[in-house]
């Protein structure tokens, strides 16, 4: 019987991954105004408000000169013809032919953005692209040579910028293609997935399939996806790191047995430590691809029942790999013939597996073949926990 702290922390796990998890399950598109999306994303978040404010007046004291809406000059949307379209090969990059015939391959007209351009004293009659160089190369390959037509023929849409700067254009290049945009984490892309399933009925893609089917899996062990920026990395459930979960290399089947093994471990009454995510998950992989070993509940429960020993009758990666390295460091002292750590390398991946692998035999768990072990490496129990 679980006692009052246990059953306290359990409901308040389940409360919370369940209120994070509910928003996938939108059926059709839920839509917000500017301002409405503003309130809600500040609401009940001290430290942002105060973080709006102080970029409001940094952008008063910046700009002295913006007083009014009209001081602002926005760049202008457009219509052009290819041929009017000219490149500054001093402002943009190296043309990648391969990267522009991909697109013209897997061409999809709703991809294709306007060309950022802007107008130059000495080229009236043209507008300089400085942004969009592969889009254009991929529109004139398919005007010219795959319909066969005249460049001047072709209008293509066109974003007009406010400025006949070289340098200021340039500025605004390495911006877009860097630090002006933010850009998109892998728990973006896994949202976006998710909804693209659920609330668009995208069942089409694969990749997308597979990562809602791993959502449905995390929800059901009260467990859910975050990352740094939702301010929640700390709640219990959460799972953080994605470089598993979202990795290919890992069978889809690895993520509901991690869940499990959460669920048997803790109640998922934690986050999950990044440390422990690889650990298990290649540990899991390790399972799956060798024949003799056979992944059921029951095996499972004795990986997590093995591992609480670790920590406070749960496993605890970062402390268990400490004690891994300190092993590893002891045992190569007795092998150097200096008696020091001189020539020491560190594979913290083969260290980690070589050392769990050493802490579930002792519990008698049947373990999988590990082509990795170091096997020059003699753990003893004294070793392990």
């Amino acid at each position: 019987m679980m006692n009052f702290t246990t059953t306290a922390t359990f409901l308040a796990t389940s409360n919370y991954a369940d209120q994070v998890n509910s928003r996938y399950n939108k059926s059709q598109s839920h839509y917000v105004n500017v301002q409405q999306r503003i309130k809600q994303s500040l609401e009940n978040k001290t430290f942002e408000k105060q973080i709006v404010q102080e970029s409001v007046e940094e952008f008063q004291r910046r700009n002295p000169h913006i007083t009014k809406w009209n001081d602002i000059v926005l760049c202008m949307p457009g219509i052009t013809t290819l041929d009017k379209i000219v490149i500054d090969v001093t402002l943009q990059r190296i043309l990648d032919t391969m990267w522009a015939t991909q697109i013209v391959e897997n061409f999809r007209q709703v991809a294709v953005a306007p060309i950022n351009v802007y107008v130059d004293a000495d080229m009236k009659d043209y507008y300089i692209c400085w942004d969009g160089q592969h889009t254009s190369v991929a529109l004139m390959i398919i005007a010219a040579q795959a319909l066969g037509m005249k460049p001047e023929e072709c209008e293509i849409p066109i974003n007009i910028f406010p400025s006949n700067s070289k340098g200021e254009m340039r500025e605004m290049f390495m911006g877009h293609n860097g630090a002006f945009k933010k850009q998109l984490e892998a728990f973006d892309f896994w949202e976006q997935m998710v909804f693209g399933v659920r609330t668009d009925g995208n069942t089409d893609n694969e990749e997308w399939n597979e990562v809602e089917q791993k959502q449905q899996w995390i929800e059901s062990a009260k467990m859910f996806v975050t990352a740094l920026k939702n301010g929640d990395t700390d709640q219990p459930g959460a799972i953080t790191r994605l470089s598993e979960v979202m990795n290919d290399k890992y069978d889809t089947k690895v993520t509901y047995w991690f869940t499990k093994y959460f669920v048997s471990l803790n109640r998922s009454n934690r986050p999950v430590q990044p440390k422990e995510c690889w650990m298990i998950y290649d540990y899991l992989q390790l399972c799956i691809n060798d024949p003799n070993i056979k992944l059921t509940d029951a095996y499972v429960r004795s990986v997590a029942k093995a591992l609480r020993t670790v920590g406070a009758n749960d496993f605890d990666a970062e402390h268990f790999y400490d004690i891994a390295k300190q092993s590893y460091q002891n045992d190569y002292r007795t092998r150097s013939p200096y008696g020091n750590l001189w020539g020491i390398s560190y594979s913290e991946k083969r260290i980690g597996h070589t050392f769990l692998i050493a802490q579930l035999q002792k519990a008698g768990v049947k373990t999988p073949i590990y082509p990795g072990t170091i096997v020059e490496w003699k753990i003893t129990d004294r070793d392990l926990f």
